[in-house]
């Protein structure tokens, strides 16, 4: 009996001394910034609008719309946009000309760049006429009578009117409105439709393809389609070094003092570049962006990542804090 003890206490004392005493695990330092996930596919075919407010995302197939009306009440005008997303270039032309034209033209196309359309905006009694190419790198329309709308834009009293007709001179179709107070899409795909493409709310960035010019480049090389991000109509960015106040440094003060434009591409699409060697691209941390979205609404935001768990390209994630 008191052998049979003294191995229980021998065993109790060896089982206390193996154990570990328990201690909290040290959790890593946690942070209050955002981060939003903003996939536009391997293929860059969606387009993704993000309110960073709320964290919103609103998302929207490329080949979506193929012309955008949008109301500039300072000029009195429609502003005419193509669908850079779709790479898409416009001739514009006269009256006589775009009724006998069967054959695109050679000369003469224009594309939207980041702040200038390549059309010249409506004006009250005016018609404009063009010839649209919808996809000029034929990702999508293969076929002249796929690519190719005629089109014909007018402003009569208190209504627009878009006709759309193919190269040989069929109606492809139209669509009259009375005049809108809010940008208008429209898809010439099966016709002439009014689409739904912007969100119920204004966001403040958009991840998209858009037309880059390179001019340094022979003409043909020059309009290079690229995927940035394009700040949107009541964002204004400043671009901060990171050598000279690191991101987690920057403060509401900080904000105050910088510059701020209103241009569109001033975020852009180069905080990343393709490495030949890796075939991959490489985020581009040396720099991030302060975004004002309201007179004391700001937010620092970085590029983080370019691709999804599985190693697809397009998936883009951003960090961002408001201040």
């Amino acid at each position: 009996m008191i052998r049979s003890l003294r191995w229980s206490l021998l065993f109790a004392l060896t089982w206390v001394g193996c154990r570990r005493p328990e201690k909290p695990w040290p959790l890593p330092a946690t942070s209050s910034n955002r981060f939003l996930q903003a996939n536009a596919g391997t293929e860059y075919d969606t387009i993704v609008f993000l309110r960073l407010e709320t964290g919103e995302l609103h998302r929207v197939l490329r080949t979506a719309w193929d012309l955008e009306l949008r109301p500039n009440p300072t000029q009195g005008v429609y502003e005419v946009w193509l669908n850079a997303a779709m790479y898409a270039f416009a001739v514009p032309l006269a009256d006589s000309v775009w009724q006998r034209l069967q054959t695109p033209p050679s000369e003469g196309w224009r594309c939207d760049l980041a702040d200038t359309a390549a059309l010249p905006p409506l004006a009250p009694g005016q018609r404009q006429y063009f010839l649209l190419d919808r996809d000029r790198a034929e990702a999508f329309y293969k076929t002249p009578d796929q690519r190719y709308r005629k089109i014909a834009l007018s402003w009569e009293e208190n209504r627009l009117q878009v006709v759309a007709y193919t190269l040989t001179g069929e109606t492809a179709g139209s669509v009259v409105l009375p005049l809108p107070t809010q940008p208008v899409y429209f898809s010439l795909e099966g016709g002439v439709r009014w689409v739904t493409v912007q969100p119920p709310w204004t966001p403040d960035l958009v991840l998209t393809r858009y037309i880059h010019p390179f001019y340094d480049q022979p003409e043909q090389f020059r309009w290079y389609p690229v995927l940035g991000v394009l700040s949107g109509p009541q964002t204004e960015v400043a671009m901060v070094s990171a050598a000279e106040k690191p991101f987690e440094d920057f403060t509401f003060a900080d904000a105050g003092a910088r510059a701020y434009t209103s241009r569109r591409d001033a975020i852009g699409y180069d905080w990343k570049r393709y490495d030949f060697n890796t075939g991959t691209y490489v985020l581009d941390f040396s720099r991030y962006f302060v975004v004002r979205s309201g007179p004391t609404t700001y937010y620092k935001l970085r590029f983080t990542d370019f691709y999804d768990m599985q190693g697809r390209k397009g998936c883009v994630q951003i960090e961002y804090s408001p201040l």
